[in-house]
């Protein structure tokens, strides 16, 4: 069952188009450039579903880290659009252009909502691997919240103009430092997402800082029906394992109205190794016809 799903999904990723013209699988991505206030360029792409209609509206799924995720994404959907399961979505990638210390270097930035501290850690830490790593440190750290309002006020706003036809209920993809993002934006901002594909969450970040049910208010208040599908891997650190426990028992504690919640564990999946199941899975707990 695994080596078939593996295959399909390779097939299809080959059939996904990721520059902008029409696919064997008749989905279409448009790339766009917005610069933010920063003057930071971000590459956003727009992937339109097989047969799209401008008269109809369209759920969005944003996904960070398209740097790296967009075939995997773009793959997964593909499956399960063309097995009948999720109706057509409208998926938006964020990243920019570069290499990989150039990633690197952009998530551990824009996705951390403090800057890391060393005191509170108690060991330095860096992200990335060999001579595309990059140590924490205050410098390069904690911009989740200028990234939230580039977010907000420049993507989401540049997007709905250009593409009139979009729902308001949009659907939010991270994974690592990406998921932990999203947490702050569920925190901060709930009103720009209504669902939320959350894989192994960096929540650890500064001592599990985010891992509080008093900074769910703003999403309690909100009147926003939500979905939040949270997952992380049996065999990834403990760092990853012990705060995501922690989330859940906060989640499950929330007593939001109109929220549906659900909390996977992957066994035998690492931080990487998750990523294929826990975006499928996700996609269809949150959009399941």
């Amino acid at each position: 069952m695994r080596f078939t799903f593996g295959i399909i999904l390779l097939v299809l990723i080959n059939h996904v188009n990721l520059l902008g013209q029409v696919s064997d699988y008749g989905s279409t991505t448009e790339t766009h450039y917005i610069v933010s206030k920063e003057d930071k360029k971000y590459k956003i792409k727009v992937t339109l579903p097989h047969n799209y209609n401008q008269n109809k509206t369209y759920e969005t799924v944003y996904y960070l880290d398209s740097w790296w995720l967009s075939e995997m994404v773009l793959g997964t959907y593909a499956i399960l659009n063309l097995s009948e399961k999720i109706d057509p979505i409208i998926l938006i990638g964020i990243s920019i252009d570069g290499n990989l210390k150039d990633w690197n270097i952009q998530r551990t930035l824009d996705f951390t909502p403090s800057k890391y501290d060393l005191g509170i850690m108690g060991f330095e830490m860096q992200a990335g691997s060999d001579e595309n790593s990059i140590r924490l440190n205050p410098n390069n750290t904690g911009a989740a919240a200028i990234f939230s309002t580039f977010l907000e006020t420049k993507v989401i706003t540049s997007i709905e103009e250009k593409y009139p036809n979009l729902e308001k209920n949009r659907g939010l993809i991270g994974h690592s430092y990406g998921g932990l993002f999203s947490f702050y934006i569920m925190q901060q901002k709930p009103q720009l997402f209504s669902d939320f594909i959350i894989i192994s969450p960096s929540l650890w970040w500064n001592k599990s800082e985010l891992v509080k049910k008093e900074f769910f208010l703003k999403f309690k208040e909100n009147k926003l029906a939500s979905s939040i599908y949270l997952s992380y891997g049996s065999s990834e650190s403990k760092l990853i394992t012990r705060s995501n426990t922690e989330m859940d028992t906060v989640l499950k504690g929330l007593e939001k109205d109109q929220l549906n919640y659900k909390f996977n564990i992957y066994q035998k999946a690492n931080h990487n190794s998750i990523l294929s199941q826990g975006i499928y899975d996700g996609l269809l707990y949150t959009y399941e016809k």
